[in-house]
């Protein structure tokens, strides 16, 4: 760890951009800068800390870029040009059609695969995959529109056909191969990646990565592909990640699952949704992760761009080193105890359960349970019948439990003088923050849900179970 100004960079602005965050209520949780290879700053937003995961989302598919390259240099694939039916298992290759025996690798990695698949929002097409028992089979059938390597289109279900295409040629998992050939060499341990039902890494997303991990493998692209003493990764494979292969859109160029913004010359970027980021600047020699629940990156990143003042050392600044060490504070603190107002109706709301109108949202019945206000609750049974209970702290503060080991899911409750409850859930390692605003009318109910990166503002009628 070093001071921001022994590597070039300003605490001043690094403090404003935390207090900034902080005072417009930006959903940030964490941010890492590393500068001349070390920490000049390791912040977390309350409730998230130091030394806990966070899904990646789709910053999963620029990992598995890289090991499609590590794949590649110790011969288990041929390479970007190889057909995606001969790195499958023959079985999965069997599904295909003919003309899906065209995609190569480098169609998957580059979003050019031909599939009509990518051209819409919310991504019904990964939607739609992930209810089926077979999701490469699926992927297989999806309907070509182009010839492979012509149209960009953002679509999920490549990325899960190229972690079947590493399963089947290394005969382990992308998980499995990444912990020997990626994680182990960085000394990456605390990982969760899911598989489906047939066990292939999910190649889209859900990786869940500590912060610092992240930016490890933000180093890793930084210096070429090595690590230490080892070329984890081949320099001319990093190279071709980097390198223009489509305009992606009006801003944004893409690489081999790896994208470079317009904005800023040399900058290129692993990006997830819900603000999550792997940012890499080589003419800087910077490396810059953010992670958080839905908020715009250059919102907090045109503080870290200007805190960038020089490739050498700067002057020592103790009142501004002060600063960012006041603004880290704060920013990792719970708020102030809030007493809550108690409607009167209270003992008549509390643990009733809610049946609710069909939603986006999968949810069949709600209730919120808070007579014991050391043991308050969200509680919510799923369409699927899946149940989930999340503890409620009620003083403005949360309450937390983990998931999968470190995965922190935080809930929170408040009245409002009028009779309204708003309960925050909170999955703060899983990205989404969910706000639940109450209205009780009699045995009805009026709940509008506010979800920013998936599901905008809704609003949903329910009735009390009798």
């Amino acid at each position: 760890m070093s001071s921001p100004e022994a590597q070039g960079m300003s605490s001043g602005d690094l403090a404003d951009g935390l207090q900034f965050a902080l005072a417009n209520n930006l959903n940030v949780h964490s941010v890492t800068i590393v500068r001349h290879g070390v920490i000049v700053l390791d912040a977390y937003f309350y409730p998230f800390k130091p030394n806990t995961r966070h899904d990646v989302a789709s910053v999963t598919k620029s990992v598995l870029s890289l090991l499609t390259g590590i794949a590649t240099t110790h011969r288990y694939l041929r390479g970007p040009d190889q057909t995606l039916v001969t790195a499958l298992d023959p079985q999965d290759a069997a599904n295909a059609g003919a003309a899906v025996a065209g995609i190569r690798l480098s169609d998957l990695l580059t979003m050019r695969s031909g599939f009509d698949c990518g051209f819409k929002g919310g991504e019904p097409e990964l939607r739609d995959m992930r209810s089926t028992n077979d999701w490469v089979a699926h992927a297989l059938r999806l309907p070509m529109t182009v010839e492979p390597g012509t149209r960009f289109g953002y679509c999920s279900p490549n990325f899960h056909l190229l972690s079947a295409a590493i399963s089947s040629s290394t005969h382990t998992s992308a998980l499995g191969f990444a912990r020997q050939y990626l994680f182990q060499p960085l000394g990456i341990t605390d990982v969760y990646w899911p598989a489906d039902g047939k066990g292939i890494t999910h190649g889209w997303g859900d990786l869940q990565l500590q912060p610092r991990d992240m930016a490890k493998i933000g180093l890793l692209m930084l210096r070429e592909g090595r690590w230490q003493d080892k070329q984890v990764v081949s320099k001319a494979w990093i190279d071709a990640s980097v390198k223009n292969h489509f305009q992606a859109n009006d801003s944004n160029d893409y690489g081999l699952g790896w994208w470079m913004p317009r904005r800023i010359p040399g900058l290129f970027e692993a990006t997830g949704r819900g603000g999550q980021r792997i940012s890499i600047t080589p003419e800087k020699d910077i490396v810059v992760v953010i992670t958080g629940g839905g908020f715009e990156p250059y919102d907090i990143g045109q503080f870290i761009l200007k805190a960038v003042r020089s490739n050498g050392p700067l002057p020592a600044d103790p009142a501004n080193q002060r600063k960012l060490a006041d603004a880290l504070d704060g920013i990792a603190a719970a708020p102030a105890r809030r007493v809550a107002a108690k409607p009167t109706a209270l003992r008549q709301v509390s643990g009733r359960v809610y049946n609710l109108e069909k939603n986006p949202l999968g949810v069949r019945a709600i209730a919120v349970d808070f007579a014991d206000p050391n043991a308050s609750s969200l509680n919510i049974e799923l369409e699927n019948g899946e149940k989930l209970v999340q503890p409620l702290g009620m003083n403005g503060q949360y309450r937390a439990k983990n998931e999968n080991g470190a995965a922190i899911l935080a809930g929170r409750a408040e009245w409002f003088e009028d009779g309204r409850l708003r309960v925050e859930y909170n999955r703060l390692s899983l990205i989404n923050r969910f706000v639940f605003d109450f209205a009780f009318m009699d045995r009805d109910l009026d709940l509008v849900v506010s979800e920013p990166t998936e599901f905008g503002t809704l609003r949903v009628r329910g009735v009390a179970q009798k």
